[in-house]
């Protein structure tokens, strides 16, 4: 009974007003250069200056998910398809004058990139090594001498590289400070509870609004022989083992991927998209992902679960100090859909309608979603207000949640942020 209950409530949503948090989303990606890159738009630390505390508080703890930094493409395929086409398009003749000259700019970039896929590269640790260090800039007062940080990982070698320059950074900034890092089977829970960790079985799921595939959505959206007609004489041929939609998501993911490399390696490859292709190529990833990612809401619910017994840990003894979780893009997404920050959470019934209230750029390389609480100081004057308050940051940039209003400012009553994030987790949670 309740999973029905689950179901009819979530197709509630989805059938509801859109609540979107861009309408005009697809002018926006096509007059940015960074966000149809989606989620390998590499992190902007140019952004706005967080709101002061009210009069009266400090910050007294931090709770913190983050997605790795730049690396490599995560999947062999992704440069293995072009790589394979321009050969067999060499030897059978079927490349343009275009492709013949893209083959010969590509070798060595695919000499360069072969044993390295998923690598973190340097550009990706300096990236956590600069959100440390920010952590220690914008909130001292949740690092004195002997505060606590506490770190858990994603078993991926690209996670636990991000959580150690993230804590090096940390470490130097603040020398007196305990860092703990750790990957174990329990840091699953925290960090990756979709692989299979066993908490996750406490929630239960619900088919995805959307129906349309997303092979389908890619193919009807996008014009695969334009794309690859300008590579190769023959498109479909060049195609070879590969179906139309997988070839242009590898060609995509290539192509966006170019911009989380270290300088030195990278080639020119603008020529394969046009503005307009490489927008429309965007939504059609983003679908994609929406797609996959709706999947890891119910597992994914054990990470607010972990951050809110961690923090009533910290505010009940008056620890000051930080935990921090470091993992991948799915898990960002997926907690901002659980979450129904910047209405994430309200769920499109359309293919054509995800982008507005789902973009993959909001997890970009480096993506982290950060609790900063906000403690009263002795004789505050901050008469009124909770004695705890939460200021919600997503990679530096104060967000929001649609179904809260904050208490002050941006800044919310931690008592009814919990409440709230208790009942969306309700929505998943098995009887």
């Amino acid at each position: 009974m309740k999973r029905f209950l689950v179901i009819c409530v979530l197709a509630a949503i989805a059938a509801g007003p859109c609540l979107a948090q861009r309408t005009g989303i697809r002018e926006e990606v096509r007059q940015d250069r960074t966000l149809p890159l989606g989620p390998d738009k590499v992190y902007d630390f140019d952004v706005p200056e967080l709101t002061p505390a009210p009069e009266g508080y400090e910050p007294v703890y931090l709770s913190h998910y983050g997605r790795h930094g730049s690396r490599y493409a995560y999947s062999s395929r992704t440069y293995g398809f072009l790589q394979e086409a321009l050969a067999e398009g060499a030897a059978t003749g079927n490349l343009t004058p275009y492709g013949a000259k893209l083959k010969e700019d590509l070798e060595p970039f695919f000499e360069a990139v072969t044993n390295h896929v998923g690598e973190l590269t340097r550009k990706g640790w300096d990236q956590l090594y600069g959100i440390g260090r920010r952590m220690v800039e914008f909130f001292p007062t949740v690092f004195p001498d002997g505060a606590w940080v506490d770190a858990g990982v994603s078993p991926s070698i690209r996670s636990v590289m991000s959580m150690n320059a993230c804590c090096l950074a940390i470490g130097q900034s603040r020398p007196e400070v305990r860092i703990f890092e750790h990957q174990t089977w329990d840091d699953l829970r925290s960090a990756r509870p979709n692989m299979g960790y066993k908490d996750a079985y406490a929630f239960i799921g619900a088919p995805c609004p959307t129906q349309e595939s997303s092979a389908s959505f890619i193919e009807r959206t996008v014009d695969w022989k334009a794309i690859l007609g300008r590579i190769f004489k023959d498109p479909a041929a060049a195609l070879g083992r590969y179906k139309p939609a997988d070839a242009l998501d590898y060609l995509y993911m290539m192509v966006a991927g170019m911009e989380s490399l270290d300088d030195g390696i990278v080639p020119d490859v603008s020529g394969i998209f046009t503005r307009e292709e490489f927008a429309t190529m965007w939504e059609a990833d983003n679908y994609l992902r929406y797609r996959e990612y709706y999947e890891y809401l119910a597992p994914c619910c054990s990470i607010y679960e972990d951050i809110i017994e961690r923090a009533d840990e910290h505010l009940s003894d008056g620890s000051r100090g930080a935990d921090l979780r470091f993992g991948h893009d799915h898990v960002l997404l997926t907690l901002l859909m659980i979450a129904d920050i910047e209405a994430f959470g309200h769920f499109a019934s359309r293919p054509e309608d995800v982008a507005f209230t789902f973009q993959n750029f909001r997890s970009p390389m480096g993506g982290n979603l950060q609790f900063v609480f906000y403690g009263k100081e002795e004789s505050s004057p901050a008469a009124g207000l909770p004695d705890v308050l939460v200021q919600v940051i997503l990679n530096g940039e104060e967000t929001w949640f649609s179904g809260l209003e904050p208490a002050v400012g941006p800044f919310y009553d931690w008592t009814e942020l919990k409440a709230f994030l208790s009942g969306r987790m309700d929505l998943f949670r098995k009887p």
